[in-house]
């Protein structure tokens, strides 16, 4: 009865690495099914693509530079947290967009028991720009993004 190993859920993959004693390389080969591999360049070119808008609208929605820009979506600057849903806002993607970036940057996700992170996530869900956001933050006693 072999076949196809299934992918295991997050939850299943934490209580192996919690509770199995076992090498992380044997973990690695016997979930090899279940583990993602992110190719940056990949992942922000897909964004891009999505957005339907172009580069350079980002890049002025974003408020980024125009190198540093190019150099996170080639892979080559991991940004900050801020930067990252900065990018979202700008690109008028979905909050899981924005929670999936920030993991494979291996950033914090946004928190909705935060008040910070509660008005990033309404601002992504409403469709804010980062400018409405970041008035939002300011009105708020918050850090700017």
């Amino acid at each position: 009865m072999g076949g196809v190993p299934l992918a295991k859920t997050t939850a299943e993959l934490m209580e192996e690495l919690q509770y199995r004693e076992q090498p992380v390389e044997v973990y690695w080969e016997d979930n090899a099914v279940s583990m993602i591999e992110v190719n940056l360049k990949n992942f922000w070119a897909d964004l891009v693509q999505r957005s339907g808008m172009t580069k350079s609208d980002i890049i002025n929605k974003s408020d980024f530079g125009y190198v540093y820009f190019y150099d996170v979506i080639n892979g080559r600057k991991i940004p900050s947290r801020d930067k990252i849903v900065k990018l979202v806002l700008a690109m008028h993607l979905t909050l899981e967009d924005c929670q999936t970036a920030l993991k494979y940057s291996g950033r914090a996700v946004l928190y909705p028991r935060v008040k910070r992170d509660s008005i990033l996530i309404y601002g992504l869900v409403h469709r804010l720009s980062v400018f409405e956001v970041s008035e939002m933050l300011a009105a708020n006693g918050e850090a700017d993004l």
